[in-house]
């Protein structure tokens, strides 16, 4: 038969043709991630350690002391309103000193609280994040009913 060498030649073809057209937008078009965007996708990464640590009942990582610097790494170019931004990261690095204090029994919390400070930045400042940041919380246990007087 003839057909089926005709369809596979077809196919590499247009996979040949597909592979071969150029992008909308080379590479040489994009901007490199700002020193904000690294150190936020550099945050991203150790939340979700974190939080899987924070599951099993594990030690918590090393306190990441490069996050202090996102009160003064350079932002995206027109994306800082910095009376805006400055009072979220402030927050952030209060709300990562209080779950390194946190005792372990209060540790889901003061993590559940960490992520609470992200989403509060991201609803004002930059949203795209945010569903990655809600798949961050961490379930807790609900709470024992005591009897009422």
């Amino acid at each position: 038969m003839t057909t089926r060498p005709t369809i596979v030649l077809a196919l590499l073809a247009a996979t040949a043709l597909a592979f071969s057209a150029p992008a909308e937008r080379s590479a040489q078009d994009l901007k490199p991630p700002s020193e904000l965007a690294l150190l936020m996708r550099d945050m991203a990464v150790f939340m979700d350690s974190t939080r899987k640590h924070v599951v099993a009942g594990e030690e918590r990582l090393p306190y990441p002391d490069r996050f202090k610097k996102m009160t003064t790494a350079t932002a995206t170019e027109g994306m800082m309103d910095h009376a805006v931004y400055d009072p979220f990261a402030e927050h952030f690095l209060s709300a990562l000193d209080s779950f390194y204090k946190a005792k372990k029994k209060n540790r889901a919390q003061a993590y559940n609280a960490l992520v609470q400070a992200c989403a509060n930045c991201h609803m004002q400042v930059c949203p795209g994040p945010l569903v990655r940041i809600k798949k961050l919380y961490v379930q807790l246990p609900e709470p024992i009913p005591t009897k009422g007087k």
